[in-house]
């Protein structure tokens, strides 16, 4: 078994004047896992399907009207609404260079032939959700040209002759980074004067050149997310937020009627939005900028109709579907409750599909009455691929009364079908892998790896590799990739991609709202979540 060939970027310590600089430290050694049972060492593996994930792309269009960067006030420190409502995520002062940053994974990802620790070859990429940032038509075509190539990216909208959103001098609130520099008689902004961001002239206009997307090039399958399908990944696009998409009027600042209270309940821990309270937004304060019909919320059919023939999507219908890839079957579920709500949840529908795909591929299966059963026995293992993870299905909001899916019940579905190997998903922006045991009667267990953003820190994707050793043990290995872009960028670095995607990892690594109290921002989760090797107990070397 080979070791990760790759070193690990670092983050500093807070320097005087808060800013953490980023470094090369070593590689780490993958972790063996045996939480479900079976042993290692491993010894020589001999590789059997090996693929890419990447998630939470967020590629972004930071100039839209529709964007509602002043809620994230709400999250920061001196906030009186931060213990309840936690980092809030509308604004991010790296969200102009969200497409460089996927670019730059890309042209990493060309250079990966084969996986680090098996060694077989990359068969695919799966992109589990939360390509785009608002759900916006705009983000999901850019997101779609990024990793399909062979097309000119415009990371741009509204007035192509100069930036519109925030950040800009002749907006200038000091609430925002603004990297030219503080206009004559105004103060300093609060990134620059609380926590150290650098001066980077130029970097706003750098991010909105147009450039030629390279592609992962390697087939690639879509995942639906909450941001793909939600305004803010939230809120459902009512026709007053259509109007508003459609508009020249940005909102800057919450409506002085809307209390405290009214905000937890349209941001906070509940699933049940009071959304009653949007018109209300209407009376909120304004500036114009340049309309853009491109800015239109996307509906589930469109968000389909855009992936038709240039990604991995079959012909369908439904945002959940199946895949084959050598020995194994890949599950896509759409765990987006549309009718609202960051966290996820999945329809009746959708599990009798995955409980007869789940049977189909077991050679014997516990059925609901707790009897062992024969099943479909097609000897392929299962990985299922997801946006949000299995603790965050508690979103049972439903308008119309339809019974919504949640945590203990797929838990308790997922445990009866000894076929299932993984379930690979993203949402949290943290990497994370937890170990989930079978019924009694069958033994072993399926692991959940989740992993973090291209957005936020530490902005990787990660290279899965189902192998079997030489008694026939499965195991996946897991083991986290960077991007191209430039490690430590200097305020010059704005003409190539790298340069601007070196940034963007820069300024995420100095996100105050998510530093804890060394400074250390979260997302990278501990070593055991990283470069691991996860014994499958009681899973079949299928196809081999």
């Amino acid at each position: 078994m080979s070791e990760a060939p790759w070193p690990t970027i670092e983050a500093s310590k807070p320097g005087p004047s808060g800013w953490r600089r980023l470094g090369l430290g070593p590689a780490e050694a993958h972790q063996v896992r045996t939480d479900l049972g079976g042993h290692g060492p491993l010894g020589t593996l001999r590789p059997l399907v090996s693929f890419v994930q990447v998630s939470d792309l967020h590629v972004t269009d930071a100039q839209s009207s529709i964007r509602a960067e002043w809620l994230d006030r709400l999250g920061d420190d001196d906030s009186p609404l931060r213990s309840v409502l936690g980092p809030i995520g509308t604004y991010r002062t790296q969200e102009s260079l969200t497409a460089q940053v996927v670019e730059a994974m890309a042209r990493r990802l060309r250079g990966i032939d084969t996986g680090p620790v098996a060694g077989g070859p990359i068969g695919f990429v799966v992109s589990t959700g939360d390509a785009a940032d608002n759900a916006q038509a705009n983000e999901v075509e850019a997101a779609i040209g990024l990793l399909s190539g062979g097309t000119m990216v415009v990371a741009d909208s509204g007035d192509r002759g100069r930036w519109e959103g925030v950040g800009a001098a002749d907006t200038y609130d000091p609430c925002y980074w603004h990297p030219d520099g503080t206009p004559p008689g105004e103060q300093v902004d609060r990134p620059r004067s609380r926590y150290g961001f650098p001066l980077v002239p130029g970097l706003l206009d750098a991010a909105r050149r147009p450039f030629a997307a390279s592609g992962v090039g390697f087939p690639w399958y879509p995942v639906h997310g909450n941001h793909d399908r939600l305004l803010a990944g939230t809120v459902a696009a009512t026709r007053f937020l259509e109007r508003l998409a459609r508009s020249g009027r940005k909102s800057t600042a919450l409506p002085a009627a809307i209390t405290d209270a009214e905000l937890v309940g349209l941001l906070g821990g509940s699933e049940r939005r009071d959304l009653a309270l949007l018109p209300g937004l209407a009376a909120a304060p304004v500036r114009r900028v340049t309309p853009d019909p491109a800015r239109e919320p996307l509906s589930e059919p469109a968000w389909l109709a855009a992936h038709a023939g240039r990604s991995g999507l079959p012909e369908t219908e439904r945002t959940w579907y199946a895949f084959d890839a050598g020995a194994l079957r890949a599950l896509v579920l759409d765990t987006v409750d549309a009718e609202g709500g960051w966290q996820g949840s999945i329809g009746v529908d959708q599990l009798a599909w995955l409980e007869a795909e789940l049977e189909a591929a077991s050679e014997r299966f516990v059925d609901r009455a707790g009897r062992v059963r024969k099943g479909g026995g097609s000897g392929r293992g299962v990985v299922i691929f997801s946006h949000h993870p299995l603790r965050c299905l508690f979103n049972d909001w439903s308008p119309a009364g339809t019974r919504r899916v949640l945590t203990a019940e797929l838990a308790a579905t997922l445990s009866r079908y000894p076929c299932l190997v993984a379930w690979v998903n993203g949402h949290t922006h943290t990497h994370g892998v937890l170990p989930h045991p079978r019924h009694p009667d069958l033994g072993g267990g399926w692991w959940e790896v989740t992993t973090a953003s291209h957005v936020d820190w530490p902005q990787q994707a990660r290279v899965l590799e189902i192998a079997a050793d030489g008694s026939g043990q499965v195991v996946l290995a897991c083991t986290v990739v960077d991007h191209a872009g430039v490690l430590d960028p200097d305020p010059g670095e704005l003409a190539s991609i790298e340069g601007l995607a070196g940034w963007s990892r820069a300024l995420a690594a100095n996100d105050w709202q998510r530093a804890g109290p060394e400074g250390t921002v979260a997302g990278r989760g501990g070593p055991g979540d990283r470069n691991v090797v996860l014994v499958c107990a009681g899973a079949a070397a299928a196809g081999g």
